[in-house]
């Protein structure tokens, strides 16, 4: 599978916005020009015909509409039911997490704030299973690029609330380490594993 680029996606997904009636040429071209010379445009529009993702309707008087696709407005509905689900989940997350942080137990505070955590990720994960189903090459790109910033905010929540790796899944990552990056990588990592694991150990004394 291939991903639609950039200038592709953005000219399908502005056509399929218009829904079963389409779009004029006109119309889209004034939408799309500034980001993109009519030249660029006129360039997606071919290889999306050619995809059979769009089709061209000549109404005479020199009038020419695009439509997409069922199947690409099909998966403009999935992707957009999954971004509303995701806009749900960011106002829950913002709500708790004030309510969170007013906790004065610690440990509750993390159990929490790893629940929270571990619902958004379900919910991202469930979403890009949905879309690999509905037209990945269009859903999967676009709905990434839509939630980076909330990717970006999940990494650092993560790493808060992150269980420590039990002494097999270590051994088995160390593995794969010494597999693509031979034993002299493999050894000093395992060394830096064994001063963290000491140096917690001292700490909880």
């Amino acid at each position: 599978m291939e991903f639609l680029n950039k200038r592709d996606r953005l000219v399908l997904t502005t056509i399929s916005q218009s829904g079963p009636a389409g779009i004029d040429a006109s119309t889209l071209i004034s939408l799309l020009s500034p980001l993109m010379t009519k030249e660029s445009i006129m360039r997606s529009i071919e290889e999306l015909i050619i995809k059979d993702l769009v089709k061209v309707t000549n109404l005479g008087q020199g009038e020419v509409r695009y439509v997409s696709s069922k199947n690409v407005r099909d998966a403009m509905i999935n992707l957009d039911i999954q971004r509303l689900k995701i806009a749900e989940y960011v106002k829950e997350l913002n709500t708790k997490k004030d309510e969170i942080l007013k906790l004065q137990d610690k440990n509750q505070q993390i159990e929490q704030l790893r629940n929270i955590v571990l619902e958004g990720l379900s919910i991202i994960s469930i979403g890009l299973i949905n879309l690999y189903n509905s037209m990945p090459e269009l859903t999967i790109p676009e709905y990434v690029e839509s939630i980076q910033p909330l990717i970006e905010v999940m990494e650092k929540l993560y790493k808060l609330v992150q269980k420590s790796y039990t002494k097999e899944e270590t051994d088995a990552i160390l593995k794969i380490i010494e597999k693509y990056r031979g034993e002299k990588d493999y050894r000093i990592l395992k060394e830096m594993l064994e001063k963290e694991e000491m140096s917690q150990k001292d700490k909880s004394i």
